[in-house]
């Protein structure tokens, strides 16, 4: 049996909130982020749940956008769940800690 955790290290070349709005659209097309921790600006780590299928699109879509480490081919039809820790690195960063809080 495969361990059901993946983890994953990608690197974005933008800054934090203008990458995450689109790294968040790739990933809603194939799975659902269901925690995320937030370390600055200039990382952050999130906590990705989505069918095994599914895995090889999502790295790939999200590889035609961030710079990601090597996948290892899992070539499976599976629907079996399957979460991915995905930790991403943001090259302009400066280290602040700020946590935009929409007005409700």
């Amino acid at each position: 049996m495969t361990n059901k955790f993946i983890f994953w290290k990608g690197y974005s070349k933008e800054s934090k909130y203008t990458a995450l709005d689109k790294i968040n659209e790739i990933i809603n097309n194939s799975g659902d982020v269901v925690d995320v921790k937030q370390f600055s600006d200039i990382s952050i780590s999130l906590k990705i749940e989505l069918e095994e299928q599914k895995i090889e699109k999502l790295y790939s879509d999200l590889q035609n956008y961030i710079e990601m480490d090597e996948l290892d081919n899992l070539e499976s039809s599976s629907i079996r769940e399957r979460i991915i820790f995905l930790n991403i690195s943001f090259s302009l960063g400066k280290g602040n800690l700020e946590v935009a809080v929409p007005y409700v």
